[in-house]
């Protein structure tokens, strides 16, 4: 095979930007399908690229999110697409749902024993530890298969899955399992108004948080307001504060009545969920961070802080390095609490550019090239006993490609690339099947990361607003810099 002709006609296909996957082929007489998945118009959907002699190239849309289980039967297409079976028109690129019933015994307990068993055999041949941490994995089923008779119902099921799992003493694992015969009628809601309160007085309003109901213009919410009545019932002092916020469901509007100096003050609110409240409460902690590094740096040194090593912090720390890193000395990157994902490769990336030109425009100010150097300056990496997952990739490739000191305490050792697997049910359970090493072989669920200054932040530091590992990171750098 002439391998350089065959190189000479690759080209690229899909659209030029966004991210493409699932690639598939379809030849129907003189044209040509190419199925993928992309995300170029901004969220994932299914679409088709057309290839026909003599005429221009097409691609179009053929469904919101992807497409599964292509398959071609007497001339026909079918796909499965969002848990529906459809028929697919090649011609006029059309989906069409197919109806179909089928009754049948479902017996839970043969079903039960299936997923026990299927859960077991594929831990068993793709498992990323072949010595399964040195746990004998052939014993283990033999141990809890004796409990499978007495399995009630979907709990039982849930607990025992998870004990024998856990016997692998591994992260990223579990089996998870909700059937409709299990569905709650009804459900409660913390409504989070955004704001925080005395440790004195539950009820008196100590702080605003930032960006949270209560800062939005139209809310009359002053710090030392004293909470009174909800929605006009009175408060009792003596009870659980909380509870006059839990509703089944998150409200639109609540109406707050305030003690302000000794008079009432009504004012109406839209709530969040307390997941929001805790984002709101994260992204604070962030900005008091960044705060204290330029107050105590003298604004020499770039802060940025990711959550998480997800596509969207990957962008908040690439904005934070554009925002910053030119004016800046030396940087600090917080892993702290970040609970991973994939997307170490791009941050380290990102860190090991290093200057190898300069350019001027004349009567101009050198500037270096690349446009982003940050391996040029002092680099510190923040990390902490939660510090898992991705975070612990990229603190090992950080300390591997001598980018700088990382400073904090022992990374949580919880790092295997997993998947999930579904059951018959619907049920699923993940399967942690890469494992993670450094070159010396060293495998991080094991050993994890550690910082080469160790400062731990105890409870007493964070009652009285401390930060020692993130005041030892700008010390660093500043010595660096003398």
């Amino acid at each position: 095979m002439d391998l350089e002709g065959l190189r000479d006609r690759i080209e690229q296909v899909s659209p030029a930007f966004g991210t493409q996957s699932n690639p598939l082929v379809i030849q129907k007489g003189d044209k040509s399908y190419l199925f993928y998945s992309s995300n170029h118009e901004g969220k994932y959907s299914t679409y088709r690229t057309v290839y026909e002699l003599f005429a221009p190239t097409k691609t179009e849309k053929v469904a919101d999110g992807g497409m599964e289980n292509f398959v071609e039967s007497a001339g026909k297409y079918f796909v499965l697409t969002r848990g529906t079976i459809q028929k697919y028109n090649l011609d006029l690129n059309k989906l069409d749902a197919v109806t179909m019933s089928f009754k049948f015994n479902r017996d839970l307990e043969k079903e039960f024993n299936q997923m026990f068993y299927e859960t077991w055999a594929n831990l068993e041949e793709n498992y990323y530890d072949s010595n399964f941490h040195g746990v004998d994995w052939v014993a283990i089923k033999k141990k809890y298969e004796k409990y499978l008779p007495g399995i009630n119902d979907r709990t039982d099921l849930r607990i025992l899955l998870n004990d024998m799992l856990g016997e692998l003493n591994s992260s990223h694992l579990g089996f998870s399992s909700m059937g409709q015969e299990e569905r709650k009628p009804f459900g409660f809601v913390t409504n989070e108004i955004g704001v925080t309160y005395d440790s004195s007085n539950p009820y008196e309003i100590s702080y605003i948080v930032p960006n949270g109901p209560a800062a939005k213009k139209e809310a009359d919410i002053h710090a030392g307001d004293i909470l009174i009545a909800i929605n006009g019932t009175k408060l009792n002092t003596q009870a659980d504060r909380d509870s006059y916020f839990t509703w089944p469901s998150l409200e639109e509007e609540i109406q707050l009545t305030l003690n302000r100096n000794g008079k009432e003050i009504q004012t109406n609110i839209r709530p969040v969920s307390s997941a929001v409240f805790r984002d709101l409460l994260y992204d604070q902690w962030i900005r008091d961070n960044r705060s204290r590094v330029d107050q105590l740096s003298s604004n020499k040194i770039a802060y940025s802080h990711m959550k998480n090593m997800s596509d969207t912090e990957l962008q908040r720390f690439l904005i934070d390095m554009a925002e910053q890193e030119n004016n800046k000395q030396g940087i600090i990157l917080d892993l702290r609490y970040n609970t991973g994902g994939n997307v170490h490769d791009e941050v380290l990336r990102f860190l090991s550019q290093r200057p190898y030109l300069q350019w001027q425009y004349r009567g101009g100010k050198r500037a270096p090239q690349s446009n982003f150097a940050p391996s040029a300056k002092p680099i510190v990496l923040l990390i902490n006993e939660q510090s898992l997952s991705d975070a612990e990739m990229t603190a090992a490739g950080f300390k591997a490609l001598k980018l700088g000191k990382i400073i904090g305490n022992e990374t949580y050792r919880w790092i295997i690339f997993t998947s999930a697997k579904g059951l018959v049910d619907g049920s699923n359970y993940r399967l942690p099947s890469w494992g993670c090493y450094t070159l010396d072989g060293q495998d991080l669920e094991q050993t994890g990361v550690a910082p080469d200054i160790l400062v731990k932040n105890t409870v007493q530091d964070r009652m009285e607003n401390k930060d020692p590992q993130l005041e030892r990171a700008i010390k660093e750098i500043l010595d660096s810099i003398k």
